[in-house]
């Protein structure tokens, strides 16, 4: 008897999508429904934190979102572990040095509850240039999951992109399309400014930019079929899609002119919601000396 195993061990699998989920409207509607409690009541940068600056929380995101991609994260646990940082900050005052440790707490949290595999704390302090210790997490990671009060479920604009392209026949027009929405909703939850934006209209804006990307024939179709399943005013869809738009070509990189990964933060003003280019996770500037 043969009992060998033909598996690739190093290989990434991810579970199959389930047809049964995108036939019932049931599940639209409670994500509708429900996608208001995750959503910032407020802007905290004003209205909260003393410290915190927009691009501050840019930077931080942004080597989120690079950790996951090196580690082949599954794509929903980004932004839920930014959804956690936003929730956070919206209800506990922190110190600039500290964003870092809480970015780096989200992922271990996320990866916990959205991937099959855990971000252990190791690995993490790691990416931090191990300016963080591994009690310092743990003992976030009890911070955080309290004053979120024990809610660890949350929805982002990821949870809406199979429930919307399958539903319509244009969402198999091109296997582009999926990958390049899920790529711009992770550029998405990396921009300050759209903390306070539902993720239905995030990730509606996403699949109209990805497919005007693409230049597919059914957009116009697409999204008017967008704006009547979720009730999304057409005006505002557009108004992120642009926004997107702009974001993605900010982030480009110039041909006739040197680049670091990461911004300056002392060149940088409060408005500067410009995304970094992509690049090696590195520890950003102005939150590696953590100080307790």
């Amino acid at each position: 008897m043969e009992l060998s195993c033909t598996e690739n061990p190093s290989a990434v699998n991810f579970a199959q999508k389930d047809p049964t989920i995108f036939r019932d409207v049931r599940v639209i509607e409670n994500l509708l429904k429900d996608e208001s409690m995750y959503v910032c009541p407020c802007d905290y940068f004003t209205d909260v934190q003393v410290e915190i600056q927009p691009y501050m929380r840019n930077v931080v995101a942004t080597w989120m979102m690079e950790v996951c991609e090196e580690q082949m994260c599954e794509e929903q646990v980004f932004p839920l572990a930014v959804n956690y940082m936003d929730r956070f900050l919206c209800v506990c005052v922190i110190k600039r040095q500290q964003l870092q440790l809480l970015g780096a707490t989200c992922l271990l949290i996320a990866s916990k509850i959205r991937s099959s595999t855990i971000l252990t704390i190791d690995l993490l302090r790691a990416y931090t240039d191990y300016s963080i210790t591994h009690s310092h997490i743990t003992s976030w990671e009890l911070l955080v999951l309290s004053k979120l009060q024990w809610n660890a479920a949350g929805i982002t604009g990821f949870d809406y992109i199979d429930q919307i392209t399958d539903r319509f026949a244009w969402g198999s027009e091109s296997s582009y399309l999926r990958r390049h929405a899920h790529t711009l909703v992770s550029i998405c939850y990396t921009e300050p400014a759209l903390i306070q934006v539902t993720p239905s209209l995030i990730a509606s804006a996403c699949i109209c930019a990805a497919m005007r990307g693409l230049r597919m024939s059914s957009t116009d179709n697409a999204t008017m079929d967008i704006c009547n399943l979720l009730n999304i005013d057409l005006e505002n869809l557009e108004s992120l899609r642009i926004f997107i738009d702009q974001a993605v070509e900010r982030g480009i990189p110039s041909t006739t002119e040197k680049t670091s990964t990461y911004p300056n933060p002392n060149s940088c003003s409060n408005s500067a919601f410009e995304s970094p280019k992509y690049g090696q996770p590195e520890t950003p500037p102005e939150v590696e000396n953590v100080h307790f």
